[in-house]
């Protein structure tokens, strides 16, 4: 007998969904906004929401059609298309990316601020008290990653009420007393800065893979699927409100230290901002709530990326094996520091991005469609564009793609693929109603990705 879902469940399950997505993009990046928009805050607060909120919120939602499944959502456009582009993002928000900026946010932002930067020398070339800081959290990481039936509850019952607390204490106390008032914008385009900066979060391409893991919970409790489907949607307007209370508040703080806080490192920015509003005691809350943060989202992201390899590969790769190995690479590359993973992510964000944003927007009115080449289209249209996108952000001394990108419709505020996409589309849905008409293998309802 299916038991009934609580309100309590779907609140669980959204402060869940809420931590994972919070991670240290959340509190690294909107501050970083505010300072550099100042008084044009509120236009480029808009622009980061677009693709920190809305995405990720409407990308979970999306998932619901594919009842969950990753490859289902990618694979739409062909079964080879998902497994590289799945593979890429499960690198990008895994070990690769994602995970091991948790643990480097964790020492810069966490540790350090407290205990002082300590220096133990280096072992191998690379600092031992990283080396110590990342060790320890990640042995954390792996012994709650090796019980996954109890990761929600872990997360949404224990960790993310004591992380939103902290986090909504210092936004207040901000609030009520400003550090100062924003100043003038450092930035030509505020919006198109705050789209930008949304991608760092890596939200939006990690929404289909992480509603997986809230989706799996609310089904060991439900099984009627419209049942589901409505308390993953309820979860995720959850964890989209929190999401708005700590993006939205932090930007602003940011603005209201823009003038005494400019041209220095996001990381050493969110700590000078909160040493300014709350002194040590803020400094503190700012540490205990980024060390929560970025556990539980490397928690929620291990457990993601071990899942979905083992559904990708059919069972052949075991889920403790791919904890294991993501664990190891993620330790090591988690040294290297904060800066250095944010300037190796630009380019491969650039990339992905446009096309997860797409397939999310396709993903929404899936149902409805009777043919999948307008998928395709979409899909190679957006990535046509964030190729160059990506290439111009390896090296910005490649005048002659920046100046054709330039030379696009919006593309100097980075978002020409979405005409591209456009473009694609068109094309894709020309050719079905001449040359693909009879070709029964592009219908959605005859696809088989398993």
């Amino acid at each position: 007998m299916e038991r009934k879902f609580t309100i309590k469940d779907v609140m669980v399950t959204g402060f869940a969904l809420f931590a994972m997505f919070l991670g240290a993009g959340n509190l690294i990046f909107p501050p970083n906004i505010g300072i550099n928009t100042g008084r044009l805050f509120p236009i480029a607060t808009l622009g980061f929401l677009f693709t920190g909120i809305a995405m990720p919120l409407l990308g979970i939602i999306a998932t619901t059609n594919t009842k969950g499944s990753m490859l289902s959502f990618t694979g739409i456009v062909s079964k080879k298309f998902a497994l590289i582009f799945n593979t890429l993002i499960l690198m990008c928000i895994g070990p690769f990316l994602a995970i091991p900026r948790t643990a480097a946010t964790t020492f810069e932002i966490g540790i350090v601020p407290i205990f002082g930067d300590f220096d133990w020398g280096t072992i191998l070339g690379m600092p031992l008290s990283r080396v110590v800081v990342s060790f320890v959290y990640f042995l954390l990481t792996y012994f709650l990653v090796l019980r996954p039936s109890k990761v929600i509850d872990i997360i949404g019952q224990y960790f993310t009420p004591i992380l939103l607390i902290l986090l909504v204490t210092l936004i207040v106390k901000g609030i009520i007393h400003p550090i100062g008032a924003p100043g003038e914008p450092l930035v030509p385009d505020p919006f198109g800065m705050g789209f930008r900066e949304g991608y760092q979060t890596m939200d939006a391409i990690g929404s289909f893979a992480m509603a997986g893991v809230a989706i799996m919970s609310i089904k060991s409790k439900l099984t009627d699927e419209k049942k589901i489907q409505r308390a993953t949607i309820g979860a995720a307007i959850i964890a989209a409100l929190g999401l708005f209370i700590v993006y939205g508040g932090f930007i602003y703080l940011g603005a209201t230290g823009s003038i005494r806080f400019k041209d220095i490192a996001r990381t050493e920015a969110t700590i000078k901002l909160v040493e300014a509003i709350g002194s040590t005691f803020g400094r503190t809350l700012l540490s205990i709530s980024m060390c929560f943060a970025c556990l539980t989202t490397s928690i929620g992201l291990m457990t993601t990326i071990a899942n979905t390899f083992s559904e990708m590969s059919n069972g052949k790769i075991k889920y403790n094996f791919t904890v294991t190995v993501v664990t190891i690479i993620s330790f090591f590359l988690s040294v290297k520091g904060v800066n250095n993973i944010i300037k190796l992510s630009v380019p491969i964000l650039s990339v992905l991005y446009p096309v997860a944003i797409v397939l999310i927007l396709l993903n929404l009115i899936r149902h409805k469609m009777k043919r999948r080449t307008v998928f395709i289209g979409g899909a190679y249209g957006a990535l046509v564009l964030g190729l160059l996108y990506g290439i111009a952000a390896i090296n910005e001394k490649l005048s002659i793609i920046q100046n054709f990108l330039y030379k696009l419709p919006l593309g100097k505020d980075g978002f020409a693929w979405v005409f591209t996409a456009i473009i694609g589309m068109v094309i894709a849905l020309i050719l079905d109603r001449t040359v693909l008409r009879n070709n029964e293998k592009l219908d959605i309802a005859n696809m088989n990705l398993a």
